[in-house]
């Protein structure tokens, strides 16, 4: 992912908060034999962290990925254009152009699969909570019946990524002026689409 200095996220524990807030992720297998979108939990117990996910018995992503293989994983916020007529800097020497502003982590380790019913009880427990968290009445596995589980169970197969190299990008107008920004901020949030309304809210002044 080309990074330019001045939207490079650097800090960990930011990488790491933008990880849990975008949780479906885009998995790529160093072959390219294989693409996938898939909701991954962040495991903080060392140093980079691991990321725990899961996929269906007869998924191709069995077949094609062998255990231990490089994997690319990318989480993406809400995105949105950006229109030229909303910089309020640079409109009489039309020296501007449209953009798109959204914030990334790219994610590079290893893949192990995970065969062990008490992990994916555990996994599918954690990543379900993580969701549900904040809701008036959140739903948990506990509300499913234990024999539905145990079946659903059976039919997945568990994986962890050990994280090996972590990059983050924030391309939300940092190069721009405030007042830039705060126009951005105010036709962003009159847009019809969520995600351009998402992105206002992401944009600092």
């Amino acid at each position: 992912m080309h990074i330019q200095p001045i939207f490079a996220i650097e800090k960990r524990s930011e990488l790491h908060e933008l990880m849990r807030a975008y949780p479906l992720a885009t998995l790529f297998t160093v072959t390219g034999e294989d693409t996938n979108l898939l909701p991954l939990d962040l495991l903080e117990d060392d140093a980079n962290g691991r990321l725990a996910g899961h996929v269906a018995k007869d998924h191709s992503l069995l077949r094609t990925t062998p255990d231990g293989s490089g994997v690319t994983v990318v989480f993406q916020s809400p995105n949105a254009y950006i229109s030229p007529r909303w910089y309020i800097n640079g409109q009489r020497s039309g020296r501007l152009a449209p953009s798109w502003n959204y914030v990334a982590v790219q994610v590079r380790g290893n893949m192990r699969l995970v065969r062990d019913g008490q992990w994916m009880m555990s996994h599918l427990a954690k990543l379900t909570a993580s969701q549900e968290a904040g809701r008036e009445n959140p739903w948990s596995i506990d509300d499913i019946s234990p024999e539905f589980l145990q079946n659903a169970s059976e039919r997945l197969v568990g994986f962890e990524i050990d994280i090996v190299e972590m990059t983050g990008k924030r391309f939300l107008s940092q190069q721009r002026t405030e007042a830039d920004r705060l126009n951005l901020i105010r036709h962003l949030a009159l847009e019809e689409s969520p995600s351009a309304k998402a992105v206002a809210t992401l944009i600092k002044p």
